[in-house]
């Protein structure tokens, strides 16, 4: 699928350690931005009523996510929204944006045809309660599109050598949020995807998964 992302000069970063380089970056601009095919793949051709993006960061993935869907709602913590709107504002993209925890996203029941969260879940430590709140807020036949990074020694390579400690940085691992999904009983996992394509699971870098918000 063709993949929107808008030009540097134009995305905030949310924070100091915001990856927002890595989409632009010759070094990593491939597989940052595969990642988000592959996750976005998840969506189909399907045009959704209200979507909500779940860690909307810099708001890099916003103008994309706009042309899925007929209402765009965004979620973080951060409070950067003024100028993650100045973005928007210079891509034409109506989106509304909320500063909450994912804990406790101020949103009512069944709200949302289409739930979409990206590079987020590996760094909470409380998965069974996240998962509870993304099937509270996604109505009954609703598609979650979710993205993490697998861990295995490439990708605990690649974040200690950018800095980081890949335990502190990422406490849930893909295999931990793969286990809090199937144990959410409103949610089915109907498919996974891995980045780079046609990798075994433990060997990838990113892993996708498409899930349906179940009818009871």
């Amino acid at each position: 699928m063709t993949l929107y992302l808008p030009e540097r000069a134009y995305v905030p970063k949310s924070e100091f350690d915001d990856p927002v380089d890595y989409y632009y970056s010759p070094l990593t601009r491939w597989i940052y931005r595969e990642r988000l095919r592959a996750t976005l793949s998840l969506l189909r051709s399907n045009t959704y009523g209200a979507l909500l993006e779940v860690g909307y960061g810099s708001g890099i993935l916003l103008p994309e996510l706009a042309r899925h869907c007929k209402a765009l709602v965004g979620l973080d913590i951060h409070g950067q929204a003024s100028e993650v709107q100045g973005l928007l504002a210079h891509e034409g993209v109506d989106a509304e944006l909320h500063q909450s925890s994912l804990y406790e996203m101020p949103f009512r029941n069944a709200q949302f045809d289409a739930v979409v969260c990206l590079s987020v879940l590996e760094h909470l430590t409380d998965l069974d309660r996240a998962m509870a709140e993304f099937a509270r807020v996604a109505r009954p036949g609703a598609v979650l599109a979710l993205g993490f990074p697998v861990r295995n020694v490439i990708t605990d390579s690649f974040f200690k050598l950018v800095g980081y400690n890949p335990r502190r940085l990422h406490p849930a691992s893909h295999r931990d949020i793969l286990d809090a999904i199937g144990r959410q009983s409103l949610l089915h996992i109907d498919e996974v995807k891995m980045t780079p394509d046609r990798v075994p699971r433990d060997l990838a870098v990113y892993c996708s998964c498409r899930c349906t918000r179940l009818l009871q």
